[in-house]
This record gives structure tokens, C-alpha cells and sequence, in this order.
């Protein structure tokens, strides 16, 4: 314990030195830096004085589709498909250099909400990064789901349309995930999606990824209606799943342009994920350890002035979570419609100097 200030000092002098080494503002590295952060401005235009400020509104979709592998299902009466609908999510979204922030509400109930039950849901974002990589930090929280595959195994459900729900069904998700693209100096990912960027031309990147979750799925009462339960087994009483991933994922990424301001963009990464999995049925837990596989795909079209954007664009991302008998796929999919303005702003003094750092001229 006598040691413990000594080690903490040595620590705070060797973070100190490194951090020193990354806000330096004149150095041979810093040089390097620069260099490595340009880019060919005939592919694409960099807006990094000026605040953008966008009105989105999304349609988010939560699925988690359970399937067994014990028993034979020729009806597919044991597959269970809880989706989460969350018809319109209006918010806002502010980007600065290489700074974004979204913040979405539910602001109307989905139509057709008739025998669904009702979705609370919460989403938020908070992103940073610019060309050479990107990361990106999500939170999302749905409760109350219900049965898409409710007809299989329910005689009244063409006579009433009521589907078999679970509104204590939660599920919390937090996503850190990190992008890398290989032909960064000629392709600009964000002109696609936040539009701190504008492509110009067309081109096309390989991109490198991994992405680190917690991944939270519990309820009340077990996760299978009573129709479905005999084909669990043992399982058939699960009512809690909890798992922390670490994925590393490898992809492509494109955009086509027109007329220097049409154009259609398009990303898909997928690799192995690491997952450490605790699950529970009623008071008892089972920590397990799985290699899997999870992705992300993209796609968006738009119009992108020089003061303003106009952009669609569907965004799924996936994590399969299968064992030897029970088979879970959560999915995800949000399709946004966004429009933006690019304010002229002045740079503050203090974001003048960080932007002469190394870190900076990394990111």
C-alpha cells in the first residue's frame, strides 16, 4: 500500500508526457500528421467552420427472433419474432467539425398500433471522428414488444388481430463501435449520413471496424408463450439474457454522385464477436462464453448543396446470439429522413489550438 502514491506519480508524469506529445502544436510528428490528414479535395468538400444544424425524423424498429434447435417445427409454431415499433422519432441533430450529437423522442404512436401494445422507447448519440475513422456511441432502450409470428400458433388471431405481447419485454442496448477507411484521402463517409462532409465525385473505400456492446434483454415472466414453452425444454423458462460483445468486423463502402450533388451511399461490415453471455431462467443465472458474428449495413440518397442537405437513409446493424439449442438474432433498423443547414460560425480561440494537435489531425 506504500507504494500505491509512489505508482500513482509515476502514472500521472507518464500520462502527462504522452498527452504532451499529442497537443504539441509544432512538431516533426505534427507534420506527419498534417500530411496523413489531407485529402483530394476533387472527391470531396470539408466543413470545419461552419455549424450544422439538421431536423430529423426516424421510423426505429426492434427485433429479437428466437428459434429453437431441439425439437422438430415443421409449422414454425416455436419461432418467436418480438419486434419494438416506434412508428416516428422526431429530433435534432447539431455537428461541428468533427462533433455530433442527436437526441430523438417518440412524438406519435405508430398507426395500426391496434393489437400491438405500445413501445416506450429512448434512443441518443453521441459521435466523433471525421474521415480517417469514425466512432460512433449509441443507447438504445425499447419496452414492449409483441409476437409477429402470433398466427402460427394462436387460432384466434385472424378473427381478433391481436398479437401475443409482452409489455414488460425490455431491452437496453449500449453500442461503442469504431470505423476505419482505408481510402480516406478520396472517400468521405460522413458526406452520406451527417454531412460535415460533401462528395463530389464518386468513390469507393475498404473499411476496418470493431465495436465494443452491452446487450441487455429481460422480462417479468418467460420470453415464450405458453404454445411455444414444450419446444424449449429446459430452456423454456428463460426470462433474462445479458451479454457484453467485442467485435472486429471487415467491410466495403461506396458512394455514386451526379451532378456534384445527387447521390446514393451504401457501407456493410461484418465480422466474429467475442460474447460473454449470462442467462437467466427465474432466480438462476448461466454465464456462458460464444464467438459468434455481427454487422452493420447502410444505405442513403440525398441531395448535398454547398449551405444545405436533404437525406434518406436506413442504417441495421445485428448480433446473432445462438447456442447448440436456442437461436436469438437482434436487429435493428432505423430509417431517418434529414434535413440541414450549414451555419457560417467563427472558430473559437481555444478550438483553433486543437486543431493544430496531432489528435486532432488524426482523428
Amino acid at each position: 500500500m506504500k507504494s500505491l502514491p509512489l505508482i500513482s506519480v509515476c502514472l500521472l508524469l507518464t500520462f502527462s508526457t504522452f498527452a504532451q506529445g499529442l497537443f504539441k502544436a509544432d512538431s516533426a510528428n505534427l507534420r506527419k500528421a498534417r500530411k496523413h490528414a489531407m485529402w483530394d479535395t476533387t472527391k470531396y468538400q470539408k466543413y470545419n467552420s461552419r455549424l450544422i444544424v439538421g431536423y430529423f425524423q426516424s421510423y426505429r424498429n426492434f427485433n429479437n427472433e428466437f428459434k429453437q434447435f431441439k425439437e422438430k417445427d415443421s409449422l414454425g409454431l416455436s419461432t418467436n419474432d418480438y419486434f419494438a415499433e416506434s412508428r416516428l422519432i422526431s429530433g435534432i441533430e447539431v455537428n461541428y467539425d468533427k462533433f455530433s450529437l442527436s437526441l430523438g423522442l417518440r412524438t406519435a404512436p405508430p398507426s395500426q398500433s391496434e393489437g400491438k401494445g405500445n413501445t416506450k422507447t429512448f434512443t441518443t448519440n453521441f459521435n466523433i471522428g471525421g474521415n480517417i475513422w469514425f466512432l460512433e456511441n449509441s443507447f438504445r432502450y425499447f419496452k414492449g414488444f409483441y409476437d409477429k409470428n402470433t398466427a402460427k400458433y394462436d387460432t384466434t388471431f385472424k378473427r381478433t388481430g391481436i398479437y401475443f405481447q409482452q409489455p414488460n419485454l425490455e431491452n437496453t442496448l449500449f453500442r461503442s463501435k469504431f470505423l476505419y477507411f482505408t481510402n480516406h484521402k478520396k472517400f468521405a463517409f460522413r458526406s452520406g449520413y451527417a454531412c460535415g462532409y460533401r462528395q463530389i465525385r464518386s468513390a469507393a473505400t475498404w473499411v476496418l471496424g470493431g465495436s465494443v456492446s452491452y446487450n441487455n434483454l429481460r422480462s417479468d415472466s418467460s420470453f415464450f408463450p405458453l404454445p411455444s414453452r414444450p419446444f424449449y425444454g429446459d430452456y423454456g423458462n428463460m426470462n433474462g439474457l445479458k451479454v457484453i460483445g467485442i467485435s472486429a468486423n471487415v467491410g466495403a463502402a461506396a458512394t455514386i454522385v451526379l451532378f456534384k450533388t445527387l447521390f446514393v451511399s451504401g457501407l456493410f461490415i461484418i465480422g466474429p464477436e467475442q460474447q460473454w453471455r449470462t442467462y437467466r431462467y427465474g432466480n438462476t443465472t448461466s454465464p456462458l462464453s460464444y464467438v459468434s458474428w455481427s454487422g452493420d449495413g447502410r444505405f442513403s440518397v440525398g441531395m448535398n448543396f454547398k449551405h444545405f442537405y436533404i437525406i434518406g437513409s436506413s442504417i441495421s446493424d445485428f448480433s446473432l446470439y445462438n447456442s447448440k439449442f436456442v437461436g436469438l438474432l437482434n436487429n435493428s433498423i432505423t430509417g431517418n429522413f434529414t434535413f440541414g443547414i450549414r451555419f457560417n460560425s467563427k472558430t473559437p480561440e481555444f478550438y483553433k489550438k486543437f486543431q493544430q494537435t496531432r489528435i486532432y489531425l488524426a482523428i
